[in-house]
C-alpha cells in the first residue's frame, strides 16, 4: 500500500497526499486501468480524468490537476490521440469499480472511443 494510503473508515485519519503525486496517478493507473492493448482499444482522456478525480474521492484526497494528471500519464508511456473530436489515451481500458462508479455518477454513457472492460479479470 502507498505510503499515504489510507482507506476511508479503517483509523478515522484523513488521507494526506494521497493521489497528488505523479506516483499517485501511476498507482491509480495500475489498479484502475488495463493497459497494453491494441490502438484501437481507447479511453477518452477526460473520461479517464474523471475516473481519477472518483478514485480521489473514493481515497478521501484531492486530485491533481488535469494538466498535471496529463503529465504523469505521459511520464507512464501514455500518449494522447484526438480522435472522432475529443482526446483519447489509445492502448487503456478502465477496469474494476470506479468506471461504473463514474457512469453512474455522470450518466454518461461510454464513448464510442472506449470500450469499458467493467468487470475485474475480463
Amino acid at each position: 500500500m502507498h505510503p499515504y494510503a489510507h482507506v476511508p473508515g479503517q483509523d478515522g485519519g484523513p488521507a494526506v497526499g494521497l493521489g497528488e503525486t505523479p506516483e499517485d496517478i501511476a498507482r491509480f493507473l495500475a489498479d484502475c486501468t488495463v493497459g497494453g492493448l491494441d490502438d484501437t482499444a481507447a479511453t477518452p482522456a477526460a473520461d479517464l480524468y474523471g475516473m481519477y478525480i472518483i478514485w480521489c474521492e473514493q481515497a478521501g484526497s484531492i486530485p491533481a490537476s488535469m494538466q498535471a494528471f496529463s503529465a504523469a500519464a505521459r511520464g507512464q508511456g501514455l500518449e494522447p490521440q484526438r480522435r472522432h473530436q475529443e482526446q483519447v489515451y489509445p492502448g487503456v481500458l478502465p477496469t474494476g469499480p470506479i468506471p461504473i462508479q463514474y457512469i453512474l455518477e455522470t450518466d454518461k454513457p461510454p464513448s464510442l472511443n472506449s470500450s469499458l472492460n467493467l468487470l475485474p479479470g475480463t
